[in-house]
């Protein structure tokens, strides 16, 4: 299967792994298709095909990417927890010294990713003044760019030489047709 950035093949990646291969409800049928030949005809993946190539890219990014591009990944595409450790801790490095409290950096994380987290309660944890609020939440949120930016970059690299994306070449050539 091929995807269009490092993005859609995680995002599915993490979709694909947190559902079910088989509802109870298609048991029958899925016997009946294995029974008839018809499963995965045409091309198409499988339920467990899809969920193979799902773990393997997951395994390829604990691969390629250093710990805190990973828990980076996990905790924006995978929606897990785990991650926030370690990223908790590099953003509170980045801040410097002052700013020790691990809720209000995980506010910004959670923020960051998506999760309805307005300025006044990450201001409020932080027990600081709006503007400071600010300033340390775009600190933040360059700091997160640049691990994003980073750890797409070395997946976009790897998931072309394996042919999971297009290369970037091809892409450029297309490009110059449509023009």
């Amino acid at each position: 299967m091929r995807f269009s950035s490092p993005q859609h093949a995680l995002r599915w990646s993490y979709e694909t792994t947190n559902r079910p291969i088989v509802k109870i409800s298609s048991v029958n049928d899925m016997r009946e298709a294995s029974r008839t030949g018809r499963a995965g005809e045409n091309g198409e993946l499988t339920a467990h095909d899809r969920h193979a190539q799902a773990a393997l890219i997951l395994n390829l990014c604990e691969r390629i990417l250093p710990a805190l591009h990973m828990a980076y990944v996990r905790i924006q595409f995978g929606r897990e927890a785990s991650g926030f450790e370690l990223l908790t801790h590099d953003l509170a490095a980045n801040f410097g010294t002052g700013l020790h409290s691990r809720r209000s950096i995980e506010q910004i994380i959670r923020a960051y990713c998506g999760e309805k987290i307005g300025l006044r309660e990450i201001r409020k944890s932080m027990s600081c003044g709006m503007l400071k609020a600010v300033s340390y939440r775009n600190q933040a949120y360059d700091a997160l760019d640049a691990i994003h930016l980073q750890a797409m970059d070395k997946l976009r690299e790897e998931m072309e030489k394996r042919g999971l994306l297009p290369h970037s070449d091809a892409i450029a050539d297309m490009a110059g047709r449509i023009r």
